[in-house]
């Protein structure tokens, strides 16, 4: 049976057996599992299973499949095989691929996989996330990397979510003048912030409850540094639609830098014709210090 129609075919019951499916496994990527957390104190881990995300495909079509740790070792990325003894799980279609106890991986002839299906298992592993200005984050409609100022935190929160109990943190960032909720889950809520911090964090996705954003699976977080000083060649600048205070400048490069509108001030003042020399340092994609030369 293809992958695209066992996926798509309701169970005919809670204890019926799919059948033997022969399948590639397209991409395989480590993904550590807390299941459990220790609360007293700061929150902690207390129990983690180092599992494994695979893509597999038998050869027309894509599925992403939690493999447990216990069967890593029983799997490598670019095999083919003959899978027995898996479950679907979900209330509807497309269902999820559940390995189970007894499920089997018989080493099988290969599977061709074409470059277009390659592209599209590495998505899935390692999904895109541009990095969008907060200002326009509710226009988003995918996973989007955000850049600013911690100028809000709470306390981590012990959250029941489900049957498990995660830790919870919630900041506030700012971006010129506008600033977002954002709520970090399970590991990267144990992330140490300060006010005032600047931060860019990967991989958030919008809620619906009062916009904010959320952290998921993918999210990285990074503490920008100041890149060294370095002169270039300033052409103009541009306000930053939807992020009033905010004006993006052009070098003589062809690239382009943000920068604060009372920062750029003294420049424009100086510059006579483009470009103007200037001695700059960026953090985070911003600005932060410019002078000219």
């Amino acid at each position: 049976m293809a992958l695209r129609k066992l996926l798509s075919s309701k169970p005919e019951g809670p204890y019926s057996k799919p059948p033997p499916l022969h399948i590639c496994v397209v991409g395989l990527k480590d993904q550590a599992r807390v299941l459990s957390w220790e609360f007293e104190g700061k929150p902690k881990p207390a129990s983690i299973k180092q599992n494994a995300v695979m893509v597999i495909s038998d050869g027309q079509s894509l599925s992403k499949v939690t493999l447990y740790e216990e069967y890593k070792s029983k799997v490598k990325e670019g095999g083919s095989y003959v899978v027995r003894g898996y479950s679907l799980r979900g209330q509807s279609p497309p269902y999820i691929f559940n390995i189970l106890k007894d499920t089997v991986f018989f080493r099988s002839s290969a599977i061709k996989i074409t470059p277009e299906l390659e592209k599209q298992a590495e998505a899935l592993l390692n999904p895109c996330s541009p990095l969008t200005p907060i200002s326009t984050c509710k226009e988003s409609t995918g996973l989007v990397t955000v850049e600013g100022e911690v100028v809000e935190m709470s306390a981590v929160k012990k959250v029941v979510v489900g049957r498990d109990t995660v830790p919870l943190l919630n900041i506030t960032i700012k971006q010129g003048e506008t600033e977002v909720p954002v709520c970090l889950w399970r590991e990267v809520a144990l992330t140490d912030f300060t006010i005032g911090t600047q931060v860019q964090m990967s991989h958030l996705t919008g809620s619906e409850y009062g916009f904010r954003l959320q952290s998921t699976a993918f999210t990285k977080i990074e503490v920008p540094t100041s890149t060294p000083v370095r002169v270039v060649g300033a052409m103009g600048v541009v306000d930053v639609e939807g992020s009033p205070g905010d004006l993006q400048v052009l070098l003589d490069d062809n690239t382009t830098l943000n920068i604060r509108e009372d920062k750029w001030g003294p420049i424009e003042a100086k510059m006579l014709n483009p470009p103007i020399r200037v001695e700059i340092t960026v953090v985070g994609g911003y600005i932060e210090t410019i002078e000219a030369v």
